[in-house]
């Protein structure tokens, strides 16, 4: 089963700004790759709903179509708030561009 999630790019960094993202129902995500570059993005959560009920979603590799390109990736890290369970932040390890 592939996972596929179109994904945004985010030129605005910051908690205020991540805050403000979160308010607007998107998720600020980073994709980290080998070479040490990082792309900020974010995600809508109707795209993060599809991962939420996918068992062992940390072992899947995921397809992220951003800018045209289908990039493959795992998820490195997720980050849930402390009480409510919501999802605050992703962090993406790039496998390799499709």
């Amino acid at each position: 089963m592939k996972i596929f999630i179109k994904a945004y790019f985010r030129n605005k960094l910051g908690t205020k700004n991540s805050r403000r993202l979160r308010k607007e129902e998107k998720c600020p995500c980073i994709l980290y790759s080998l070479n040490n570059k990082e792309i900020p993005i974010y995600l809508k959560y109707d795209e993060i709903f599809k991962l939420k009920n996918i068992k062992n979603v940390y072992n899947k590799k995921i397809i992220i179509i951003f800018d045209k390109i289908n990039y493959l990736v795992k998820i490195n890290e997720i980050q849930r708030h402390i009480f409510k369970n919501n999802i605050l932040h992703i962090d993406f390890f790039l496998i390799k561009k499709i």
